[in-house]
């Protein structure tokens, strides 16, 4: 039992380190970002897809090899009630057109308000992503998703506000592309190695004292 306490604890302590150092994270001399939030991988520069329209956009990251990966992709939107795209605009994150879609479902959203801790109608932080801004363009630039919301339209993020909404795929927006997990192996950040260890030997005391009893 006390070894069972023990390892449920440990567990714990590597959770809670593991949440309180989530951050963006740069990758390949600075050309990739890694999100430990999200468990996923952006271009650092996010102009580099340039703007494009959907299809071209999304072939575009398909094809992009980067890192040594080519399991690229444009951002994905999954429903955030988990059955149906909600295409009705909302300013409460409730469905998958409007603002504060903050949800790991909505990866652009996510990343806007989540990670960046932006609020609606505005991107005061940008992190150490470039591109993010357009100056001619305040509301803009707007970048493709790759979740197609119905006939001949998918869902694009206007970065400079916050919000999601359908476009026309034919309309150029920008091409950003994306990766699940991180690019480099994982390893213990090294201010979390002393409570790693200091758990660790407190199971391994445990163990002992329990096979002394």
């Amino acid at each position: 039992m006390k070894k069972s306490l023990a390892c449920m604890a440990l567990l714990g302590l590597l959770s809670l380190s593991s949440a309180s150092h989530a951050a963006l994270l740069l990758r390949g001399g600075g050309t990739m970002v890694y999100d430990t939030q999200s468990n996923l991988t952006w271009l650092a520069d996010a102009s580099a897809g340039g703007a494009r329209s959907y299809g071209d956009a999304k072939a575009w990251a398909e094809g992009l090899v980067q890192g040594g990966f080519d399991d690229w992709r444009l951002p994905g939107v999954s429903p955030v009630n988990g059955l149906a795209l909600q295409l009705d605009y909302s300013e409460d994150g409730s469905t998958d057109v409007g603002f504060n879609g903050s949800g790991i479902n909505a990866e652009l959203g996510h990343l806007f308000y989540s990670s960046l801790g932006n609020a609606a109608w505005s991107l005061a932080n940008t992190g150490p992503f470039s591109g993010l801004l357009d100056a001619d363009d305040p509301i803009g630039p707007a970048f493709w998703t790759g979740t197609e919301s119905q006939t001949g339209w998918s869902l694009a993020f206007f970065m400079g506000i916050g919000d999601q909404e359908e476009l026309a795929q034919d309309t150029l927006a920008r091409a950003w592309a994306v990766r699940v997990g991180d690019v480099e192996a994982s390893v213990p950040e090294p201010a979390t190695l002393p409570l790693v260890l200091a758990a660790l030997l407190g199971v391994i005391g445990l163990s002992r004292r329990s096979r002394q009893a």
